[in-house]
């Protein structure tokens, strides 16, 4: 897989990308919760290519379901990553 620069790091990341994000987080009513995007984006990307690209939002979703239940951020997406290498070693990717 290519990599791509840390999403915080993107051009476009303060005119564009972290506006938005504010705006959405506003509009969630979620303005004041600490996001690592570039941890975030990680993980997917782990998902993305060690699962099936439809389920990187999915499992986004799902971390956030479990931060908002009180796990650590950090901890939900290695967890993700955990269980998408282990899927991927059980069928021979």
């Amino acid at each position: 897989m290519a990599s791509k620069p840390p999403v915080t790091l993107q051009s476009d990341w303060e005119t564009t990308l972290l506006p938005w994000l504010r705006r959405v987080a506003d509009e969630l009513d979620v303005g004041g919760v600490a996001l690592d995007v570039d941890r975030v984006h990680e993980m997917t990307g782990v998902v993305a290519e060690g699962v099936q690209r439809s389920m990187a939002p999915i499992s986004a979703f799902l971390v956030g379901a479990a931060v908002a239940r009180g796990a650590e951020l950090e901890d939900a997406c290695r967890m993700v990553e955990q269980v998408t290498s282990a899927d991927a070693a059980s069928v021979g990717i």
